[in-house]
This record gives structure tokens, sequence and C-alpha cells, in this order.
């Protein structure tokens, strides 16, 4: 390509380039058109690192920097050794194989730095139970499922007080207008909410210590994926750091951190549960009264997972977001699982 310059035309001979797994991975579709349109830029990204790409003399070399394309290489040669101050001959005989090695040693620099980071995914896919990464997708997916857990099952108590809001405000009620019955309700299902919580806080912490919170999964999206529905499931809560950090030490400091006596942590915490206890309820009665629509599919079709016939509101209201949330990362950490379990049975089969 040093003759005619670097053209998405000429990347479409380039073998080398066109085999690299960074310029698979950056192109649209598997079709050489679209393959030689990333090698082209992947040239260009090369030799923005060399020397620039405006005005460094291997961009005007090679073509790529602005108003060099299809010059002739005589001009582009004269151009780029003054730059370098060096005489053309100079550069056509001793320095222009090192300017080209560079640029091979960046494209293969930038492709080995893909690999190394991608590498846990593409060995995974192809023998999941020998990657070179060492991962152990059983123990990886346990760690995830420790979080898991909490989560559906503060996702569907969370769900089924809202029922309860739903039959209050029909009523004409307020949640703490309700009669002593329904009342109890709620009380039972906040104190259990409160207890998930503090299990889903203890659990990141933990993840983030044991496993430095990287997460591992099948493809980059849902990995992406997965960071962002957990970063949303942290912002959309009534709740700050100090009030989550609170039901979490409550919890670390009961008997084998159960249900009942962590409830009567809670009880004994007099004014400190109440104002706590009535974050979650206007919480969530806001995603009642402001009357969004809901959807009316089984939670088990909506996120693939429990709470089966109970509604639950669009996200438009911050309950309603956090549902949203807990609906994506309980399906992807699903979804992941499914196909890993399908990597082990079909190695058996």
């Amino acid at each position: 390509m040093l003759r005619t310059g670097v053209t998405v035309e000429q990347c479409r001979t380039a073998s080398a380039v066109l085999a690299l797994d960074l310029v698979r991975a950056k192109a649209a579709t598997a079709s050489a058109d679209d393959l030689a349109v990333s090698a082209h830029h992947l040239i260009r990204e090369a030799c923005a690192a060399v020397d620039g790409i405006e005005t460094g003399a291997l961009a005007i070399l090679l073509g790529v920097a602005s108003g060099w394309r299809g010059r002739l290489l005589k001009d582009r040669r004269q151009a780029a050794a003054h730059r370098l101050n060096y005489s053309v001959e100079h550069l056509r005989k001793d320095r222009e194989s090192l300017l080209l090695e560079a640029v091979a040693d960046e494209l293969y620099a930038m492709d080995s730095t893909y690999r190394l980071r991608h590498r846990h995914r593409s060995e995974a896919e192809r023998e999941p139970q020998s990657s070179r990464l060492g991962v152990d997708w059983l123990e990886q997916h346990r760690s995830y499922r420790r979080i898991w857990t909490p989560i559906l099952a503060l996702r569907n108590d969370l769900l089924v007080l809202l029922d309860y809001f739903r039959r209050a405000q029909g009523a004409g009620v307020t949640p703490h207008e309700v009669d002593d019955a329904l009342r109890a309700d709620i009380s039972d299902r906040l104190s259990s909410m409160t207890w998930r919580l503090a299990q889903f806080s203890i659990a990141i912490e933990e993840f983030v210590e044991r496993e430095g919170g990287l997460w591992l999964l099948a493809d980059a999206e849902s990995e992406i994926q997965a960071a962002d529905a957990m970063y949303r499931l942290d912002l959309h809560l009534p709740f700050g750091d100090a009030d989550i950090s609170w039901a979490r030490l409550l919890l670390e400091r009961t008997e084998q951190q159960e249900l009942d006596p962590y409830v009567d942590q809670l009880i004994a915490a007099g004014h400190r549960r109440r104002e706590f206890m009535a974050q979650w309820v206007d919480w969530a009665w806001q995603a009642v009264t402001q009357r969004d629509p809901v959807a009316t599919a089984p939670v088990s079709e909506a996120a693939g997972v429990g709470a089966e016939g109970h509604p639950t509101p669009e996200p438009r209201t911050e309950c309603g977001r956090w549902l949203a949330a807990a609906a994506e990362f309980i399906s992807l950490i699903d979804d992941d699982w499914y196909r890993v379990a399908d990597w082990y049975r079909s190695r058996d089969e």
C-alpha cells in the first residue's frame, strides 16, 4: 500500500490485516467491504499512535493525512522526508522500512491488547472448561447468584407491596390509614425488603472484595449491561449510603443473619426504623399514585423469573426504574448461566 497509499480498496487485499481479531471485531459485518473499512480505520489509528495523523511523516507517507490521499508516492516521500529533516534518498533507503515496521508493530500491539482483554470470552466459547484465563465459570456464577438471590427476593417483595398499596388506593385510603390486617401485612413486607436490601449490600461488598467487581459474562455487551443494571439498582433506591450502611451493619450484628432476629433488631431501632420504612413507603406509593400504566404480562414472562401474575409499573418513577433494572439484571445472569451450562452439557454429551 506504500505505492498507492492506504485506501479501502487496497485494504481489501491486505490479508494479514484483515485476519486481525480487532479488525473483525470493529467491522459492521464479516463482508469483505466492511472488513476493508475496518482495516482502513485501524491503520489510521496505528499511524496516529506512531507520530500523529494530521501532520505526521508516516501519515503523509501512507496517504492517510488530510490532503494526501491519492497523491503520488514521490510527492508523499518528499513531504515526509522534509518533516523528518531527511533527504528523500535517505528516507527511501534507510528509514522507510523502519517507519512501516512501526505501523506493523502498533497494529500487532492493538490486536494483542484486544485479544488479551477478550480472551475469557473467546476461549470460553470454544472450551470453557480449559480457558487459558483460568475462569471457573461455575464458581463465577455462584458468586453472581449471591447477588442475584436477594435482588430477586427484594423485587418479588416489592411487587407484593405494590399490590397492597393498590388495594389501599382502591379503598380510598393511604398506607397509613389501612385496617390492622393490611397494616400488618405491609409492615412484614417492609421488614423483609429491608432484610433483602441488607443481604444485597453485603453480597456486593463481598463481590468487590473477592472478584474486584469484575463482571465476566459470555459476551461483552452482557458485561456492560450487567454493570449498568447494577449502577441503576443503586441509583433508583430511595436511600443514601448511610441508610444502606445502617441496614447492612444491623444484619451483620444479627444472629446467623436470619430474618426473625433481624426484625427484632429493626423494632428495637425505634425512630430510625420508622424513618427507614417511611422512605420505602413513599418510594413505592409514588409508583401507585402516579397512575403509571402497568405491564399486564406476568413477571415470569417479562423478566424470566418469579412473582407470577404481579403487574409491574412502567419505569416512569424511581420505583418503576428500579424494578426495570432488577428485571434486566436477573435476566442477564439467568441467560448467561443457561449459556454456560449448555457448554458443559454439550461436552458431557
